[in-house]
């Protein structure tokens, strides 16, 4: 074989293997790249997920806010109008004539009362109203056994 066609033969040769090594190059290029954009597309979809999440969290906790706050005003709506209901009710019995006063007062006082034992506390205000006759009512009322009396000290209400 001459020179020429053994330089000939090695070109030829290089030239298969620079093309086996291109054709090889561009097949490992392919195959990163579409490595890096299943990577890139589960990366998106990922953060996608975390960030709908993170949404859904954040609405959640938005919602939870608005009703603890709904829930606030309703219970402060509530104590006034359970305020004023008490003051009209304080009102009305403070108006009432004494023999009706005194009917409530020992209608609560049997309906609450325990033993039939209790000493009653009264405001120092009212002491004369609440005389042994009251107490004898009272015993009377609840029947044998009942020894219901009049606290020494007054009620500071």
């Amino acid at each position: 074989m001459s020179i020429e066609n053994i330089l000939k033969k090695i070109e030829e040769e290089a030239e298969a293997a620079a093309a086996e090594i291109l054709r090889a190059a561009g097949t490992k290029a392919a195959s990163i790249r579409g490595e890096g954009e299943r990577s890139g597309a589960e990366l998106r979809e990922e953060l996608e997920s975390r960030v709908r999440a993170k949404a859904s969290d954040e609405e959640r906790r938005l919602g939870v806010g608005e009703e603890l706050e709904l829930r606030k005003t309703s219970l402060e709506r509530k104590r006034e109008i359970l305020g004023e209901v008490y003051a009209e009710a304080r009102k009305r019995i403070e108006n009432l004539p004494p023999d009706e006063y005194l009917k409530l007062i020992s209608a609560f006082i049997l309906k609450s009362a325990i033993s039939g034992k209790e000493e009653i506390v009264v405001p120092a205000a009212q002491r004369s109203m609440f005389s042994g006759a009251f107490v004898e009512s009272l015993n009377r009322a609840r029947g044998a056994g009942a020894a219901f009396s009049i606290a020494e000290a007054p009620g500071e209400f």
